[in-house]
């Protein structure tokens, strides 16, 4: 359902995922992305705050959930209307790096927090106090 855009249904047989194993990460995820891929009405943003929940419970579930860390560290950075929210993303990628299983993870994990390095370095050069433009 998911594949084929049915975002609705897609969100109500994670929500049943979770239900029925609520140790398991992967729906909670599922069901984040399936917020954000969710057309809003009248052209509003997704509710980021309820995707943010679902992947901090994937996390809760399984700390070594990197797609959970990886999914809720974008959101949050791109989300962040001050330094401090974008610098609590790198301290959310430090997090995610202590609890890395396999070399391929540490590289993708490094990779965004690099990113996010960069963004919270730049606004700093740029005496940036905000990400609001």
């Amino acid at each position: 359902m998911f594949m084929k855009g049915e975002m609705e249904n897609a969100r109500k047989q994670f929500t049943k995922a979770i239900e029925l194993e609520p140790l398991n990460p992967t729906p909670y995820v599922n069901t984040a992305m399936a917020i954000l891929n969710t057309p809003p009405p009248d052209g509003q943003m997704p509710d980021a705050q309820a995707v943010m929940k679902y992947l901090e419970q994937a996390i809760e579930v399984d700390p070594s959930f990197m797609a959970a860390y990886i999914q809720l560290g974008q959101l949050r950075l791109g989300t962040a209307t001050d330094l401090e929210a974008a610098r609590k993303v790198v301290d959310l990628y430090d997090q995610a790096l202590m609890n890395c299983r396999s070399p391929e993870e540490i590289k993708e994990v490094c990779s965004m927090r690099i990113l996010a390095v960069a963004q919270v370095d730049a606004a700093n050069v740029l005496k940036m106090e905000t990400f609001q433009m």
